[in-house]
């Protein structure tokens, strides 16, 4: 089968945000001591891996060469990768909405936009290459961030293990973003194939990838100035 209806695709896309979703009421049924967000967390590492594996496997093998044939028509490979992830993007989409705070303003802008531009591609059955990537760029730093939050809630974030993964989580994250992202996004948008919603889209999807930069730094700074500073207090106060 070359090509799902948009009805058989609508009918994918319940049955994956459903399963995403009572993966999770599992896991929090049977670890009722766990916290929500710990489940939660669970479930995107799960998502994550599963995304990057098909995205990758996929595009490697069977997609066009997003850099230079942005905009085509999406095969039944890709549109399969946009479903799984669309499915995710709509459970945790309720999730921070029902746990709403502060810190999940971004996060919700973010699932906005790729749940639009995934549901785009979807039923126009165009653009899938590139929506594709940006799945496989967005998550591949994402398994080192949900070992970064297991480790600190284990107690575990004094050692080499956790440094190192948080210095690996940090570089994947600039270097896929700011780097491989923002070529493809000047790909995507000078290429005359993709339709100006996607060229929208793909700009906002870039934009809220940097404000996730800039947050990122800013945390990265403040530990490691503070740790900085309390390290010359301490050797200050050793010496006297």
């Amino acid at each position: 089968m070359d090509e799902l209806s948009r009805e058989y695709i609508l009918l994918l896309t319940i049955i994956s945000t459903t399963i995403w979703s009572a993966l999770y009421g599992v896991l929090c049924y049977s670890n009722p001591t766990w916290s929500c967000e710990w489940n939660c967390r669970i479930v995107t590492l799960i998502h994550a891996l599963v995304v990057i594996t098909m995205s990758s496997t996929f595009g490697i093998l069977y997609n066009p060469w997003p850099f230079t044939h942005p905009g085509g028509k999406s095969n039944i490979l890709e549109v399969f990768t946009m479903v799984v992830c669309l499915g995710y993007f709509m459970y945790d989409f309720c999730w921070c909405v029902w746990f709403y705070d502060s810190s999940t303003a971004v996060m919700l802008a973010h699932h906005l936009v790729s749940i639009a531009g995934i549901s785009a591609s979807l039923m126009s059955g165009y653009s899938g290459t590139e929506i594709g990537t940006c799945i496989f760029l967005g998550e591949l730093s994402n398994p080192m961030l949900q070992l970064r939050y297991f480790m600190r809630q284990s107690g575990i974030k004094d050692g080499i293990l956790y440094e190192l993964n948080e210095l690996t989580f940090l570089m994947t994250f600039i270097v896929c973003r700011a780097g491989i992202g923002s070529y493809l996004t000047f790909c995507h948008v000078m290429h005359p194939l993709p339709h100006v919603f996607f060229k929208i889209g793909g700009v906002a999807l870039y934009v809220v990838s940097w404000i996730f930069i800039v947050q990122l730094l800013t945390i990265v700074f403040h530990k490691y100035s503070c740790r900085s500073s309390h390290d010359v207090k301490h050797a200050i106060k050793k010496d006297n």
